[in-house]
């Protein structure tokens, strides 16, 4: 097996059990509430909406681009609007919709060549290497997985803190 598909392979996978194992820290009653301000604006599941609408639109497509598909179309897309339309805001849902689309993720890992994760392509970013642009994924991901446990740990402190 290719060394990097492999890091690339077991951390995709180890970073969304975590951003899931996260978000089913929240308490249920506060899954869609905005917290307090100190811990930002989004809910445990608009976090989780976002990391789903993203891999989907942004993040598989780009890996898709080392396979021949062109560069992903942004023109039009409004994560808000999907967001405002979408029917599903549940843990569960939330949480399927990020697992199908992290699994597409990791499985597109093994069937890229060693010489792709250097090769720079065009990006919706600017030109990178895959390599850079799966570790953005990466980035990406353990940055919602803070924002998402900042929520499940520290929301308490800040309601007893306004209270006294």
């Amino acid at each position: 097996m290719i060394e990097t598909a492999i890091f690339f392979y077991n951390h995709l996978q180890s970073s969304a059990a975590g951003l899931v194992w996260g978000a089913h820290q929240v308490h249920r009653d506060r899954w869609l509430m905005t917290p307090p301000v100190q811990l930002g604006t989004w809910s445990a599941a608009r976090h989780l909406f976002h990391m789903a609408f993203y891999e989907e639109t942004i993040a598989l497509p780009s890996m898709r681009q080392w396979l021949g598909d062109p560069l992903p179309n942004l023109e039009g897309l409004s994560e808000e609007a999907a967001w405002d339309e979408a029917a599903g805001k549940d843990v569960q849902v939330l949480t399927q919709r990020f697992h199908t689309v992290r699994q597409a993720q990791v499985e597109l890992t093994l069937q890229l060549s060693e010489s792709a994760w250097d090769h720079f392509m065009q990006t919706v970013w600017d030109p990178f290497p895959l390599r850079w642009v799966v570790s953005k994924t990466l980035q990406h991901t353990a940055e919602h997985t803070s924002d998402i446990l900042r929520l499940a740990l520290f929301w308490d402190a800040f309601i007893e803190r306004k209270a006294t």
